[in-house]
Parts: C-alpha cells; sequence; structure tokens
C-alpha cells in the first residue's frame, strides 16, 4: 500500500503471487491431455498493507500555530489564499517543501491584492501584502517541530506578529 500524492488517496496493498516456471513446465508435461495439472503458488505478502498504512498514516501532529492580524481586509485576504494553496500539502521523506513554488507567483493575476508590506525600510502597499506573515508562522511551526530548515531569510527589521522576535521569514519572488 501507498499514499498516491496526485490524489491523496490510498492504493490498496496486493499479495503477490508467483510460482517456478520451470516447476509448472514440468508438471504440466507430466499431465496427461483432460487431466488437472496443480502448480503449486507462493504467495508474498507486502510489507506495508493498507490497515497497517491507514493505521499509521497522519497519526503524528508534528506541531501547529496560528497568527492574528488587525490589518486590513486585503493582508487577510492575501493570507488566506497564501494559506490555501499550501493546505492539504503532503511532503513524503526526503522531500523538501517551497513556499515560493506553493504559494507564487507573488502577482494581481494570480489573485493576490495590494496591502501593506515593508520595501526597503518603508511601509507601502505592494502585490501580496501579508504574506510574509504565513510563511514566518510555518517557519515558527517548522521550528517547534524540530524538522530541517532548507532556506530562510529573515526580515531586516520586526514585524510584531511573531511570539519571538527573529523567528520571520520573508518570501519574494522575482
Amino acid at each position: 500500500a501507498y499514499l498516491d500524492k496526485e490524489t491523496s488517496e490510498i492504493v490498496p496493498s496486493v499479495t503477490g503471487v508467483s510460482f517456478g516456471v520451470s516447476t509448472a513446465q514440468a508438471l504440466m508435461e507430466r499431465t496427461e491431455e483432460g487431466e488437472d495439472c496443480e502448480v503449486p503458488l507462493t504467495l508474498t505478502e507486502p510489507d506495508m498493507t493498507t490497515e497497517k498504512l491507514e493505521n499509521s498514516l497522519f497519526k503524528d501532529v508534528l506541531g501547529s500555530g496560528s497568527t492574528k492580524c488587525s490589518s486590513p481586509a486585503e493582508r487577510w485576504y492575501n493570507i488566506d489564499l497564501a494559506a490555501s494553496r499550501v493546505n492539504g500539502t503532503i511532503l513524503m521523506p526526503g522531500e523538501v517543501f517551497s513556499y515560493n513554488d506553493h504559494c507564487g507567483p507573488y502577482t494581481l493575476s494570480s489573485g493576490y491584492k495590494k496591502a501593506g508590506t515593508y520595501q526597503n525600510g518603508q511601509s507601502i502597499d505592494a502585490t501580496a501584502g501579508g504574506i510574509c506573515q504565513l510563511s514566518s508562522t510555518l517557519y515558527w511551526v517548522t521550528l517547534k517541530a524540530n524538522l530541517e530548515i532548507v532556506e530562510r531569510n529573515k526580515h531586516a527589521f520586526n514585524g510584531g506578529y511573531m511570539p519571538v522576535i527573529g523567528t520571520d521569514a520573508t518570501v519574494w519572488s522575482d
């Protein structure tokens, strides 16, 4: 059994059936026409059964987090949009999560609105303002879960929405 990442469905396990070709051929040669020929089969049970996978899949919560925002509706809209693009993501062992791959591009045509963001030390309205709040929350949860961080960039300032100063994670795309 395994998890199909495309459909998020469990593909059921199958018991393997095999037989020795030379043994089967020898038995058939000794069987008279019209008689039954019995060929011994070997059944091989899978290492991961459907039941075993169902009982172990997603049973552990590695981390959880939340964020608060008192900013305009456009900022919340952008955070919700990015969250909807991340929600339901399944990472298999060894896979790497990329926030930009899931949430970008950060453009008006991909659905983001203009909201407050910090650029070059100033607060201005820009497309996808607020998305760093979600990336920072994900970074914080990843830290608490003791998962490996492959790449992270921090803001040059304290955004005020993280529980610990310096635990933010800024994002951008070209």
